[in-house]
Parts: structure tokens; sequence; C-alpha cells
């Protein structure tokens, strides 16, 4: 029963053991564990199999099998209640390799036919997916080569030429054909403009994975890569994180209450909320937020509410929660002023250029700053 199936992961995680006997669990057992509300359980060895019709939890690995092949956003993909896998960053069906999240095809498309496929994907109705790229830095490229080899497949990935000569990922950005990742001799056929990971079998000793290129036509597996985050209409995307100015907007000024007021009033995607922004999230780049964010440039100096406050003397939180010290390298070079002051803005000095947090009261009516939050 799905009771039963909860029972057992339960005892799985917990003790790091299972009972003698081995519950077969059903398609609805499947689907209740799924899409219902054990959407908290981390299945830490979750392996699908679109080719086999019934699931059994064995002795040394947990493993759910779906009867229906992978869904699209056509058919009841798993976005809020997702079930999480390999680690808590990355959503079935998609698994964790080095930081970012992909899923490598049990089918087979040509190069188009598989972009397009991994396009339907939905992430959450947060993230893009598109057929996977490299260069993103060497340690990035090489764990998902690494992934290749340990699949042993041939892949498409999102590489392409139309000249032969010229190769571009699918964001614009230029294949370095001095890159290591290129197989020796490769790209080396001017009728094959599409991409491939493909695991070299030379000798088992150098087993490994290079780029190749392929004919676009051929029907290989393929590899599909989470990126960049949708913003809502009203937001715009600045990295991985949405972000929303009220003097992009027109709107009048606000004290620091009523501006979080306004930013916490703004539509989210599902499993995110909106707050005033903040800075110290692992995927952010702090400094150059602060510089996009700031509504002054070197021709001028102003202020927009961020989001942080003191809750006591000189404890700053951010809004999510997160110490904010005053050690920080992000405070202008006398600010906080402890006890004095309790909620933080971001300031633009326009004589010096640079961008600073400061602190104040808070009454001032100001321009400010929301972001698309994620719920936890």
């Amino acid at each position: 029963s799905s009771a039963m199936a909860r029972i057992i992961l339960s005892l799985f995680f917990t003790y790091g053991v299972l009972p003698y006997q081995q519950p077969v669990l059903n398609n609805e057992d499947i689907r209740e564990i799924a899409y219902g509300n054990t959407s908290n359980i981390w299945v830490e060895l979750l392996h699908v199999n679109s080719h086999q019709g019934s699931s059994e939890i064995g002795n040394e690995s947990a493993e759910l099998v779906l009867a229906d092949q992978l869904p699209v956003k056509s058919e009841a993909y798993l976005t809020s209640n997702m079930v999480d896998t390999v680690s808590l960053l990355c959503n079935y069906p998609f698994e964790q390799v080095g930081s970012n999240c992909y899923y490598f095809s049990d089918i087979q498309y040509s190069f188009n036919s598989a972009l397009a496929y991994c396009v339907n994907l939905t992430y959450g109705n947060t993230h893009e997916v598109s057929l996977a790229m490299l260069d993103y830095g060497r340690e990035e490229d090489q764990a998902l080569l690494d992934a290749v080899t340990a699949k042993n497949n041939t892949f498409w990935v999102g590489g392409k030429t139309e000249d032969g000569t010229q190769w571009n990922w699918l964001d614009g950005r230029e294949v370095n054909i001095q890159a290591p990742f290129w197989y020796w001799d490769e790209p080396n056929e001017a009728d094959n403009k599409c991409s491939v990971a493909h695991v070299s079998t030379e000798s088992d000793r150098r087993k490994r994975s290079y780029l190749y290129d392929s004919n676009c036509g051929d029907s290989l597996h393929f590899i599909c890569q989470v990126g960049k985050i949708t913003c809502p209409s009203d937001f715009r995307r600045i990295g991985n994180h949405c972000y929303f100015k009220s003097e992009d907007a027109g709107l009048p000024h606000l004290p620091w209450l009523d501006a979080r007021d306004f930013c916490q009033s703004l539509s989210a995607h599902d499993g995110y909320h909106s707050d005033l922004a903040v800075l110290g999230l692992p995927d952010q780049d702090d400094y150059y937020l602060m510089y996009s964010l700031a509504p002054g440039n070197q021709n001028y100096s102003t202020n927009a509410w961020f989001g942080a406050l003191a809750e006591t003397d000189c404890d700053y939180k951010w809004v999510d929660g997160r110490s904010l010290p005053t050690s920080s390298s992000y405070w202008f070079y006398n600010d906080p002023w402890c006890g004095t002051y309790d909620v933080v803005f971001i300031s633009h000095n326009e004589g010096h250029n640079r961008t600073f947090l400061c602190d104040n009261s808070g009454t001032y009516p100001w321009p400010y700053i929301c972001q698309m939050h994620k719920d936890y």
C-alpha cells in the first residue's frame, strides 16, 4: 500500500536498512509518492526506468519505476510537489552533476527533436530547460563529461554550427575550439553541424568523454539542462534571480515598511514569494548585483530600500532570516549606526562610483528593490 511504501522509505532513510520482506509498489503507490503530500521526502537513491511497468525496493537502493514515458508539459509534470533526487538542489527526473541539474534521456531523437523535447520540459514553471551546454567553467564541464563516461553512451549537447567553421552554443556563446573537451581531431566533418558528448573507449585506462561533431539528423540520446530562471513579467532577471525596481516601473517612492508591503504583494511563481531584495545567496554575484541594482550611476547619487533590518541593536538580518554581520564589506565605511537606525538601504556614491549598504530610520520615501525569493 502507499502507507507501507512511506514506512519503508522512512526506515531506509532513518536507519539505512530495509525490512527483510520487500514490498512491491504499484503505479498508484508511485504516483501518490510523486504527486501527493510526500514532496518533503529526500529520495536519495532514485532510478527511473521508463521501459518497465513495475517497481521494487531492493536491499541496496530505492528504485521507483514509472510506467509512463517521461511526462512533458501536456502531462501532469511534477512541479510544486516534485520529488528531489540526488540532492535537494535538483527536482526529479533531473539529477545533480556538479552544481547543475541535468536529465539524461533514455530515448533517442534527432538534434532538433531533442532540443524541442528539452524545451518542452518544465522545471517548476520557473526555469528554462534546453540541451546541455559546456564552457561554463572547467570544473563544471568536466563533471558533466565524467557523468557521460559513467553512463557509457553518446548524447546530444547544445552546440551547433551553420557554416562548419564557427560553432556556437544555443545561448549564443562561442564554442571554444581550443578548449580541451573536443576530441583531438574534432570537429572534422563539414557536413556534421551538431555536437555530441561521446565516450572514447580506446582503452579502459583512458576511458573518457569528449565533444564530437555529428550529423544533426542522427537519432541519439540527449542531455537536457536546467537553465536560468524565468521571471514574471514585472521582474527582470539578473544572474539567476528576478528583481523588481520601483524606478523602472515609474512608481512613487515609499518609506521602508510600505515598500516591503508592496514587494510582498507582488505575484511570484509557485514555490516563490516576493520581498525586498537581499545579498549573500550562494548563486549571487553580490558586487555585480549591487552595481546593477543601484538606482544611481557615476553621474549622480541616490538610494533605494533593501531587505535587511535590525531586530535589536546591531543584530541585522536579511528578510529571509540570514544574518548580515556588521563586519561585512558591503557596508559603507561608517555604517551601520548601531542602535540609531534599524533598516537598510543600498546607496550609490557618485563621487567614487561605488555602491554600499547603509542603515536608516526607514521613514524617508525612497525607491525600492524587490526580489523573488524561493519558499522554504
